[in-house]
């Protein structure tokens, strides 16, 4: 690793605090936590109108679990964007962002940034939710996370110790191709 990925990774397990949740050989507790993520999509029927996900309440019928979300692996992270439950964000750095200022995050967000594909039928509930200030301030107040301060240095030292987490033999993946699937049917058709 160089040397600002190092100190990132100094940063990681101490003052940002990323490893209280992202820990273990995989960076995951297995556990479900809620960081105000901004909800987007047409939701899981949950809430007044529908267009909200409950998150692991869904699950187990408790409502301290509404809007917790299993953590995710943040092995080869680089490459698994979007990133937050629903790919609320497009950018990795944002999603970091998020992470330090969870609640000013959440009322700052820009759907501009979501790469969802059009439905007719849904493009019109994409952000209803997450335009509801209830549902937000809802949100917010789930969050487990506070607000953690870093500079600019030291954000960008964090993304350099995010990015070693990524394999380079997972950047060029065209030799894991097979030429032919269980059915037998080609791949190249």
């Amino acid at each position: 690793m160089s040397p600002r990925a190092r100190w990132g990774m100094r940063l990681f397990y101490g003052q940002a605090q990323c490893s209280q949740c992202h820990r273990g050989k995989f960076q995951t507790d297995h556990a479900f936590h809620a960081i105000a993520m901004p909800q987007i999509g047409p939701g899981k029927g949950d809430g007044v109108q529908g267009w909200d996900d409950f998150g692991r309440e869904r699950v187990t019928g408790q409502s301290f679990d509404r809007y917790r979300f299993r953590t995710p692996s943040l092995r080869n992270v680089v490459l698994t964007g979007p990133w937050g439950h629903d790919g609320a964000y497009n950018h990795l750095e944002a999603v970091v962002q998020h992470h330090l200022e969870p609640a000013k995050a959440l009322q700052d967000y820009d759907t501009g940034q979501a790469v969802l594909p059009s439905r007719s039928d849904l493009d019109a509930l994409d952000f209803v939710a997450y335009r509801d200030p209830e549902h937000r301030a809802a949100l917010s107040r789930s969050s487990e996370i506070t607000r953690i301060r870093l500079s600019d240095r030291k954000l960008r030292a964090l993304m350099a110790f995010l990015y070693a987490l990524t394999d380079p033999s997972s950047l060029d993946l065209r030799k894991d191709v097979p030429e032919r699937v269980p059915s037998g049917l080609s791949v190249f058709d």
